[in-house]
């Protein structure tokens, strides 16, 4: 595989990820991440076997390869705020262990227990 073809198949996986992306699609998001890891490895590969016969990479070469990681870091933080939103969602699903309860501690509680609310407790 050439170079030129090594980073072209780079850059088609890069435009896979960003639509996954944006269209919020987990399974195409996968699939077409690992293929760009792949791919990426590849490129890293024959680049090093460029460089090893001494052969110059090509300066239009050098450009897109620069706005790959310019692409990549979009990607980055992309996926940084995705997980914070996540998160988010979460916590807001899922209580943390250790949260206080709003009205006490919930079941399991001893009765009369001070911080439970007594309208609830049984007279008698």
């Amino acid at each position: 595989m050439s170079l030129e073809e090594s980073l072209s198949a780079v850059e088609q996986l890069i435009e896979k990820v960003s639509a996954a992306l944006l269209a919020a699609d987990p399974q195409s998001l996968e699939k077409n991440s690992v293929a760009l890891r792949d791919a990426a490895a590849q490129f890293a590969r024959v680049l090093e076997q460029t460089a090893a016969r001494g052969l110059p990479v090509p300066a239009q070469l050098q450009k897109r390869a620069r706005a790959i990681d310019d692409m990549l870091a979009v990607h980055r933080e992309s996926l940084a705020r995705l997980a914070v939103n996540a998160d988010r969602q979460v916590a807001g699903l899922v209580p943390q262990a250790g949260t206080p309860s709003t009205y006490g501690e919930g079941r399991g509680a001893q009765p009369g227990k001070p911080g439970v609310a007594r309208i609830y407790k049984s007279a008698g």
